[in-house]
């Protein structure tokens, strides 16, 4: 009976980890909206915001937990959701809220993490591709 190699763990970048961490922020913050355009008493139209919210946050949940697990098929919806949330922050600017500009950067520095190389590497070592003509970081 043979005993099955047993893998390196691949080291997370911080890069990644900043990724994973404030996409699960943010995660978090969409299912409080969520549940709180929920218990709104304003009719369905408020049930109907508050489930869509949730749904989004459970996903941003999700892409935040797999990219914390370094899962190789994960780095495009963690730019895509992070573009996103970082045009609806631009486009609500004009109400001069700072809370908008916070929400900007922080899904600012989300993409750039998402797109370094560090990050790629990382994902396409734990995905076990051969990586030997790719230096070490």
């Amino acid at each position: 009976m043979s005993v099955p190699e047993r893998r390196h763990p691949v080291t997370r970048p911080v890069p990644l980890s900043v990724a994973a961490v404030l996409t699960g922020v943010f995660a978090l913050v969409v299912v409080a909206l969520g549940i709180g355009s929920s218990v709104q008493s304003h009719g369905q139209f408020s049930i109907g915001v508050g489930i869509m919210l949730l749904l989004y946050g459970a996903l941003l949940g999700w892409i935040a937990f797999t990219t914390w697990r370094q899962r190789f098929y994960i780095r495009g919806a963690l730019v895509g959701s992070a573009l996103l949330d970082l045009a609806v922050a631009v486009s609500s600017l004009s109400s001069n809220v700072a809370l908008w500009s916070v929400v900007a950067a922080l899904n600012a520095v989300i993409v750039v993490c998402a797109v370094l190389p560090s990050t790629g590497l990382a994902l396409k070592r734990a995905r076990g591709d051969r990586d030997d003509d790719l230096p070490e970081v």
